[in-house]
């Protein structure tokens, strides 16, 4: 995910082309939050879903039952006589639509306008459940990566500062802002928050690529290098993890070990050849014989 233009709170980085945002994700039913992103969640992320909408619908049949009810009682009450004919009248109660009108709907419905790219209205709905529920971390977060995806920085650090600072062991938060820094040219920042997810969670490998991105920009090639590898043991499917493994031992003069991860990366996603050919952290690369072979023939497929 590359924020647009427009950052506000300091000049924007480059885009680092290995780093990736967590995506938004649902309130549990038991209180606590489950990114969408994160391997494993999909099955759980439909479940809640479910949940919810579970939960929505039978909310709108009591809703009903309720009017129906009072609305019968009426009648019996007029019919009997013992209320005044001026007293019949449907006096507008929203009662059931209040109750429809839950944090956890206003969530559900800016989470579908984030994943189709509306993040402006997923804004609005995001703020909308924290009128209802203020402090909800879910809303929080979700605000922040919308905010993040339309370049509106500090925005989107007070949110991810407001998610950590309620829930300090929210790894996506943690993630999410260290890639925030990033984007605003805080490498530094950006490290010790990708340091602290990894404590909570030392085998993500996510937040190990993203680390690797930081360690990057701040010339670590050495410890760059090593967190690439490591992402690539424990996702071997990661193309982003072997393309900054490329960049990192191209930056120590490791042109083979560069030319391997480089090969397995265009392997897995071809079209990183592009950016490959112009990437200034591969320029001890150019015009090697083999990097060249290795852009033409992922051209020619």
């Amino acid at each position: 995910m590359g924020p647009g233009d427009g950052a506000q709170g300091g000049e924007a980085a480059a885009d680092p082309s290995s780093a990736r945002l967590r995506g938004v994700r649902l309130q549990r039913a038991d209180g606590r939050h489950g990114s969408a992103a994160r391997a494993g969640s999909g099955g759980r992320g439909g479940v809640v879903k479910g949940l919810l909408k579970a939960i929505v619908v039978l909310a709108a049949v009591g809703a009903v039952g309720a009017v129906l009810w009072r609305l019968f009682a009426r009648r019996r009450e007029l019919e009997s006589g013992d209320a005044p004919a001026a007293e019949f009248e449907f006096d507008g109660e929203i009662d059931g639509e209040t109750r429809l009108r839950t944090a956890a709907s206003y969530l559900d419905e800016g989470n579908v306008y984030f994943n189709v790219g509306q993040y402006a209205l997923a804004i609005e709905r995001y703020t909308r459940a924290l009128g209802e529920t203020p402090g909800l971390p879910s809303a929080l977060y979700n605000r922040g990566t919308a905010h993040t995806h339309l370049g509106e920085y500090d925005e989107a650090l007070a949110d991810y500062d407001a998610t950590i600072e309620q829930t300090p062991g929210d790894i996506d938060a943690l993630n999410n802002r260290g890639l925030l820094r990033l984007y605003r040219s805080e490498p530094r920042e950006a490290l010790a928050d990708f340091e602290r997810a990894l404590e909570l969670s030392p085998e993500d490998a996510t937040v190990i690529v993203n680390r690797g991105v930081a360690q990057l920009e701040t010339t670590a090639h050495k410890a760059a290098l090593d967190s690439f590898v490591k992402a690539t043991r424990l996702a071997p499917e990661d193309a982003s993890a072997h393309y900054g493994a490329a960049q990192a031992a191209a930056g120590l003069g490791k042109r083979k070990a560069a030319l391997r991860h480089l090969h397995d990366a265009l392997e897995l996603q071809p079209a990183l050849a592009q950016e490959a050919a112009g990437d200034a952290k591969l320029a001890s690369l150019d015009g090697d014989e083999e990097f060249m072979k290795l852009l033409r023939q992922t051209g020619e497929e």
